[in-house]
C-alpha cells in the first residue's frame, strides 16, 4: 500500500466524525423543513384552463393585486386542480 492511499479505517473515521455527521444531520433537517407546512405551497397553484397559465392567490402585503399569475410553460400542470383565474371570470 502506497503512503497516497488512505486506509479504510481512516476513511471509516473521517466519516463517522462528530462534525461531519452533525453537518449531514442539519442538511437533512432543512431539507425536511418544508415537508411540515401547513399549507403546501403546490396545492395552492390552480390552472386556469382559458388562458392556458397557472395561477395562485398570494396575500396582499405580497402582491397588491391579490392573486399571481405564472408564465404558460413555466410551470407544470399535472396534477393542479382546474380554477379558472380572476382574470378570466
Amino acid at each position: 500500500m502506497s503512503k497516497d492511499e488512505e486506509h479504510i479505517i481512516d476513511w471509516i473515521l473521517d466519516k463517522t466524525d462528530f462534525k461531519t455527521q452533525k453537518e449531514r444531520f442539519r442538511d437533512k433537517k432543512r431539507a425536511s423543513q418544508f415537508d411540515n407546512r401547513k399549507h403546501k405551497i403546490d396545492n395552492m397553484i390552480y390552472y386556469c384552463e382559458k388562458c392556458k397559465c397557472c395561477w395562485s392567490n398570494v396575500p396582499k402585503y405580497v402582491d397588491v393585486i391579490k392573486w399571481r399569475k405564472y408564465p404558460g410553460g413555466v410551470m407544470p400542470t399535472i396534477g393542479k386542480k382546474r380554477k379558472s383565474c380572476p382574470n378570466c371570470k
